[in-house]
């Protein structure tokens, strides 16, 4: 693929949001029936019709007192949803380090780019064929959910530089700090008290990621200042999350697409005002090689149901949860990826330490779903 195609598939995805937010969306079956009811008179609905314009132009608005709390969920979805996260992010890491490691694509802000963009459109399209409920964009719902953008799309830029730098065992290893840093925030944002079982099991998966890095032959620098950052990113961004989804409960859907649109755009700029970033992308080797189009595409693509699998499982359960769920899966990617990628090198004590920290987390996966 020449440079001028490549630049005219770059302007292409640049578009892409700006284009999904144009559209309109298709009013599903949850429109209908509150159309319906806003026409049936009733005291209820006349005490609807009371609420002020600047409520009426939230794009999150809170609950009324007219509005019924969905039921809390079943052991059965907070599993499903838990499995749906750990499989869909399975197949996004190891597709996420074919690209960067094995081809050796030099844009993590490209790559970021087309999954934010690839979640935006599907998102968009569902609302139009129907499947889900798009509240209009305004600027209080922009300033609401910015925190949150701001935070996601730190979260996954350091998580994508961490695998490019990072072998994938030693990068879920050191991933285990983010389980400790959700455990303190969630303490203090969200009230939220661990049991003495988990803090123990939380502390033997820190002890093997100690061990582990004690023993990491194959030591970079970069990657590991880049995965503290993206520890603290992780867990800040299931925090937030987290409270978001509790105070707007029926906007899940809205906060996610608000939320990847605006990362788009944001590493859009990066894209844009970063000097050389996209030369780098126009003169990459392999936009020739069909093998790496496909793993490119297959990555954008599955990013936006990992986008989705996180935003359910953080919503259903909680950001701890997510957090150790995400170090479950990590059991096999720490196995798997003794193999793929090429850049891990064995030695006793680091694989001493993985084995540690995996013990730490089949106790604290026990201690959660049994409590």
């Amino acid at each position: 693929m020449g440079k001028r195609n490549t630049t005219a598939l770059l302007i292409i995805f640049l578009l892409l949001p700006w284009t999904a937010v144009a559209l309109p969306c298709r009013p599903n079956l949850s429109n209908k029936i509150m159309h319906s009811r806003k026409n049936h008179s009733s005291p209820l609905s006349s005490n609807a019709k009371m609420m002020t314009s600047d409520e009426s132009e939230k794009l999150l608005p809170l609950h009324t007192e007219v509005d019924k709390l969905p039921a809390p969920p079943t052991q059965a979805k907070k599993v499903g949803t838990a499995l749906f996260y750990a499989v869909s992010s399975l197949g996004v890491i190891f597709a996420n380090k074919i690209v960067l490691s094995t081809y050796a694509f030099p844009s993590v802000q490209t790559l970021a780019f087309f999954q934010f963009t690839s979640t935006t459109v599907a998102l968009k399209i569902a609302s139009m064929l129907g499947y889900v409920n798009l509240l209009p964009i305004s600027w209080s719902g922009i300033k609401a959910i910015l925190p949150l953008s701001t935070c996601y799309l730190l979260n996954i830029l350091t998580g994508l530089s961490a695998t490019q730098n990072l072998s994938l065992p030693m990068m879920v290893l050191l991933r285990r700090a983010s389980i400790l840093m959700t455990m303190l925030l969630e303490k203090v944002m969200l009230n939220s008290q661990p049991s003495k079982t988990v803090q123990m099991s939380v502390g033997l998966m820190l002890a093997g990621a100690l061990v582990a890095a004690l023993g990491d032959i194959s030591f970079n620098m970069m990657g590991y200042i880049v995965i503290f950052f993206n520890d603290l990113f992780t867990a800040l961004n299931g925090v937030i999350m987290k409270r978001t989804a509790e105070e707007y409960r029926k906007s899940k859907m809205t906060v996610l697409f608000l939320n990847s649109f605006l990362s788009a755009i944001g590493v859009a700029i990066i894209i844009a005002f970063v000097p050389g970033e996209v030369e780098k992308v126009q003169n990459f080797a392999e936009w020739g090689n069909s093998n790496f189009v496909f793993y490119l595409v297959f990555a954008s693509l599955l990013g936006s149901v990992l986008n989705l699998a996180i935003f359910l499982c953080t919503s259903t359960n909680s950001a701890l949860t997510t957090t150790v769920v995400g170090c479950l899966k990590n059991v096999l990617t720490s196995y798997l990826g003794m193999f793929i990628g090429g850049d891990y090198i064995f030695s006793w004590l680091s694989f001493l330490g993985i084995n540690i920290s995996i013990a730490g987390s089949l106790i604290y996966a026990q201690a959660t779903f049994r409590g």
